[in-house]
């Protein structure tokens, strides 16, 4: 999912990316206000158990197939339910009640429970039928590329064929049935994801009506740019382990204000910086892995310099990771020279533990980067590196300025070019990246499922999200075969191929993988964080008596 600006912010995007972010964005909070008091200790919470939390920007929708970012997929997770759903990180049963597997792998029939909507509706099959052809149709859909294992879903999404060859069918109203391109390993876990929550026909996202929910929550009120107010669904099938009355989000980044908003026990659960903890706070503090997976994407477009792979090798070589996460001053950021984040699960162990990888050294090579640099400069016609000047896009916040300093100035020393920076507000940075109006760009990614393809499939010629224009038939093979194959280790070593194939042609500069810190009330309960497609899960969430 799409990300950019750094440890000391909120993940937003949309997502993005996509995006890339990717991406999503954090909002950063530069410090923490003057205070002589520590937050009160929470009171009990007796009913309705109303748990709070705070955004810094309105989502852009909650419209299942178009929600793009790390906030708004959060509420979705919540709002909405597909076949199945995944909770810490373990895939189970959503809407689904069953399914089965074909031999081949290639066919999946699922049996759906009863549920209904916020408005008693029943759900049917057809429903999760509408779904999918609005991601393969639907010019506003943010992720067509997850329906690309089923069958003509990329020849559809193109415009090669009707929407009737598209390979998902309601055999009845409780029964639906998938045909695959080909074995898809975690097709599953895709179907977790909001994109595949079904749709009614003639809904009208803009409104969000309860009849438009079937997840355990509705969407009760949404005041645009202030908040949002969500209530516990009584028909949701599973209500009885529902333990929250209602949810309610704040939409501000006025951080002295949501700060004052925890103390007073008004939040519940307040993102904040990293690095500026206190003895006051200390005790409201908990760390967590958001997935968030920082690099800058390279613009391969023949008119760019960029297309030029030993340019691309020269600045590679030229950063020194180490000394930039240590500029950066940051203790949960780790420097990373690698793309596919190495925590996710791979055959038996995490996939960074069985596919190690390390494409440039983490403190830089000035003289590999100064022979990169000469060879470039000759393919361009360039007569010396100060003729050279590139732009780096990023988002106009306080943390992503300071990390692009610091890039540029590594750059000048090393290599003697000027890097120019352009900072723009976080829309006009994604609009850019979606425009392919970009040289570099400050660019992260959180996975959508925990799984390699999530990363590796935006790069491949044909993938809608891959905005840098990168271009390799070796690397779409790779992919290719990787998805043809039902042997677990086999499909695992051929992603990790496409990665090292992806890193040897410089298609991105890798920077950092890192961890955020929050405020939590610790009377709270069942409440989770998640490295992929959500930030938090409260589904289960109490609090303490």
């Amino acid at each position: 999912m799409l990300i950019s600006n750094k440890d000391r912010c909120r993940i937003l995007v949309i997502y993005v990316k996509k995006l890339l972010l990717c991406v999503m964005v954090l909002c950063i909070f530069i410090g923490f206000p003057a205070c002589t008091a520590a937050p009160a200790p929470m009171e009990n919470h007796t009913h309705p158990k109303i748990f709070r939390y705070s955004l810094p920007m309105n989502p852009n929708t909650l419209n299942p197939q178009e929600t793009d970012g790390i906030p708004e997929m959060t509420i979705a997770y919540h709002i909405y339910e597909g076949l199945m759903r995944t909770y810490q990180n373990q895939l189970r049963y959503g809407i689904a009640e069953s399914y089965e597997i074909s031999t081949d792998g290639r066919t999946y029939t699922f049996h759906l429970r009863d549920a209904a909507y916020g408005d008693g509706t029943p759900v049917r099959a057809e429903d999760f039928v509408r779904a999918v052809q609005r991601m393969v149709t639907e010019e506003s859909s943010s992720r067509p590329f997850f329906a690309y294992p089923i069958r003509n879903a990329m020849k559809i999404h193109d415009g090669e064929l009707s929407i009737a060859d598209l390979g998902v069918s309601a055999i009845d109203e409780k029964t639906l049935r998938f045909v695959l391109e080909n074995p898809t390993p975690y097709f599953l876990q895709l179907l977790a994801l909001p994109s595949f929550s079904p749709v009614r026909s003639q809904s009208d996202f803009s409104k969000m009506e309860a009849g438009l929910c079937n997840g355990p929550f509705i969407v009760k009120k949404w005041i645009r740019n202030d908040s949002i107010r969500l209530e516990k669904n009584p028909l949701y099938w599973d209500a009885d382990r529902i333990k929250l009355d209602a949810v309610e989000i704040v939409i501000a980044s006025d951080f002295d204000k949501l700060y004052g908003m925890f103390k007073n026990q008004e939040l519940d659960i307040l993102p904040t910086s990293t690095d500026i903890i206190n003895s006051e706070t200390l005790p409201y503090v908990e760390y967590y892995f958001n997935g968030a997976n920082d690099f800058i994407r390279l613009n391969m477009s023949e008119d760019c310099p960029l297309h030029n792979k030993n340019l691309r090798l020269a600045l590679n070589y030229a950063l020194n990771r180490n000394a930039y996460v240590a500029s950066l001053g940051s203790h949960t950021v780790t420097p990373s020279a690698r793309y596919v984040l190495p925590i996710l699960p791979g055959t038996h162990k995490t996939f960074g533990e069985e596919y190690p990888l390390e494409a440039f050294p983490l403190e830089g090579d000035t003289q590999i980067a100064r022979d990169y640099l000469k060879k470039a400069l000759e393919e361009l016609r360039i007569e010396k590196a100060e003729d050279l000047s590139l732009e780096l896009l990023i988002s106009d916040d306080y943390w992503a300025t300071i990390e692009a300093e610091i890039i540029r100035e590594q750059m000048r020393n090393v290599l003697g070019i000027q890097i120019d920076i352009f900072a723009v507000p976080y829309n006009t940075h994604m609009e850019l990246d979606a425009a392919h109006k970009f040289q570099m760009s400050l660019s992260g990614w959180t996975p959508d499922y925990p799984d390699p393809a999530t990363y590796l499939e935006l790069w491949t010629s044909n993938s809608s999200y891959n905005y840098a224009g990168y271009n390799s038939p070796e690397y779409d093979e790779c992919f290719r075969l990787a998805n043809n194959q039902t042997d677990p280790q086999s499909r695992m070593s051929l992603l990790a191929r496409a990665e090292d194939i992806l890193l040897r042609d410089g298609a991105l500069i890798p920077l950092q993988i890192r961890q955020s810190a929050m405020l939590k009330n610790p009377k709270l309960t069942g409440f989770k964080t998640s490295y992929f497609n959500v930030e938090f899960q409260y589904i289960y969430a109490d609090f303490l008596p």
